[in-house]
C-alpha cells in the first residue's frame, strides 16, 4: 500500500468537565465493532464550564486514557473529537436560494446576525439540507464555534501526542449514535441528561433542527439530596442511584430533594414541544422522546417523565448503527452503562464513514 493513501482510522474523544471518553470502530467482515474504548475521569479544574483551563494537564490524562485502553490498544494516532454543546452553536436557516459560489457570503452574513459571535473569529461549518418554497429558497445547516474554544482542545490533543482531523459539536454525533434514519423519517427529541447540564436536540432528517440546554443535571440533585439529608454529595449520589425515583417509603425524603429539579425540567420539555408542534403546524409532530446520558440510568426516570409530559419515553441504543440485529451479538458494554457512551460512539461512527485518507 502507498504511503501517501493510507486509512487513517480515526478514532473519537468525548470531553466533559470530569470525564474522558476514548472509542475507535473497526470493520471486520462488513461488520462493525468496538475495538477500543475507555472512561477516564480527571480532576476538577482542569475543564470547566467546557473551557480548558490547564491544556497540559489535560493531555497528561489524555495520554493515560490512551494507555488505558481496552479490549486493545488504539491503533491510530488520528482523532475526531468533541466541542460541548454549550460552547457551539446549531441552526437550521432559510435564505434565499442561492448559486454555490455565493453561498459562503450569504452564510457569514446570517451567522453574524443569528448567533452572538462573530464569524471571523469563528469556524463556521454548513450542510445545504435541500431546497424549498420551489426552489427559491435553500435550507441551510449551520454550526458554528469560536477558533479559541476548537484551538484549546487541538492543542490539548497535540501535546498528548494526537493528530485532531476534525472537531464535532456534541449534538451531531449523540444523533449520529441514536438515531436509525432508515427507521424513521418524524421529527425526534433527543434527552441527554447528564452530570453537568441537560441538553435537547430536535432532529429531523437528516439534520438536527434545534439544541438546548439548561442547568438542571445530576449534580444540582445530588446537591439538593445532600442539603436535605445532611450528607455529603457522593452519600446523596451514592443514595439517588440506589433508591432512584421512588417516592414510598425508604426513599421517599430522596424523592422530594428531586422534586423541584425534576418538575423545572419537565415544565421545560413540556414547552419545548409546545414551540415546536406551534412553529411546525404544516409538519408531523414529535413522534418519540429519547434519553441519554449518565443520569438516565436512575431507575424510574423513563415512566416518570412520560408520565409527566405524555410521551413515549424510549432509552437510547447507542448500538444501533453500529450492530445489526441479524447477527444477534451481545454488545461489548452493555445496554445500561453504554447510555454514558453515546457521544464517542457517535464520534466513532464518523470516523468509520468518512473516507478520510493521507
Amino acid at each position: 500500500m502507498s504511503i501517501f493513501h493510507q486509512n487513517l482510522h480515526p478514532f473519537g474523544i468525548d470531553f466533559s468537565d470530569r470525564v474522558i471518553k476514548i472509542a475507535q470502530l473497526e470493520k471486520k467482515n462488513e461488520r462493525l465493532i468496538l475495538s477500543s474504548y475507555i472512561r477516564e475521569d480527571i480532576p476538577e479544574g482542569i475543564i470547566e464550564d467546557g473551557e480548558i483551563k490547564k491544556p497540559e494537564e489535560l493531555a497528561g490524562f489524555i495520554k493515560k486514557a490512551l494507555a488505558g485502553c481496552k479490549p486493545n490498544p488504539l491503533k491510530s494516532k488520528f482523532v475526531i473529537y468533541s466541542i460541548p454543546e454549550t460552547k457551539g452553536f446549531i441552526r437550521v436557516i432559510k435564505i434565499p436560494y442561492t448559486e454555490k459560489e455565493g453561498l459562503e457570503n450569504v452564510i457569514f452574513t446570517e451567522v453574524e446576525q443569528l448567533f452572538p459571535i462573530s464569524p471571523d473569529e469563528s469556524y463556521v461549518d454548513w450542510q445545504v439540507l435541500g431546497s424549498a418554497d420551489n426552489n427559491r429558497t435553500l435550507e441551510v445547516l449551520v454550526a458554528a464555534v469560536p477558533q479559541n474554544v476548537v484551538d484549546s482542545y487541538s492543542e490539548s490533543l497535540t501535546l498528548a501526542g494526537l493528530k485532531p482531523v476534525a472537531a464535532e459539536i456534541e449534538s451531531i454525533a449523540i444523533s449520529r449514535s441514536l438515531i436509525n434514519e432508515n427507521a424513521s423519517q418524524k421529527p425526534v427529541l433527543i434527552i441527554d441528561m447528564g452530570k453537568d447540564r441537560t441538553g435537547f436536540i430536535i432532529f429531523k432528517s437528516p439534520a438536527v433542527q434545534f439544541t438546548a440546554s439548561i442547568p438542571v443535571c445530576g449534580k444540582e440533585t445530588n446537591r439538593a439530596i445532600a442539603r436535605k439529608m445532611g450528607i455529603s454529595e457522593a452519600e446523596a449520589e451514592a443514595l439517588k442511584n440506589k433508591c432512584g425515583l421512588d417516592p414510598k417509603e425508604d426513599c421517599s425524603e430522596i424523592y422530594k430533594a428531586m422534586d423541584s429539579s425534576l418538575n423545572e425540567m419537565t415544565g421545560y420539555i413540556n414547552k419545548l414541544l409546545e414551540y415546536y408542534h406551534e412553529h411546525h403546524k404544516n409538519e408531523a409532530d414529535i413522534s418519540k422522546v429519547v434519553i441519554c446520558g449518565g443520569e438516565s440510568k436512575i431507575a424510574g426516570v423513563s415512566p416518570f417523565l412520560s408520565l409527566k409530559i405524555k410521551k413515549e419515553i424510549e432509552k437510547g441504543n447507542p448500538w444501533i448503527n453500529i450492530i445489526s440485529t441479524k447477527y444477534k451479538e451481545i454488545p461489548i458494554i452493555s445496554r445500561s452503562d453504554s447510555l454514558v457512551f453515546v457521544t464517542v460512539l457517535g464520534l466513532a461512527l464518523r470516523g468509520i464513514e468518512e473516507d478520510i485518507s493521507l
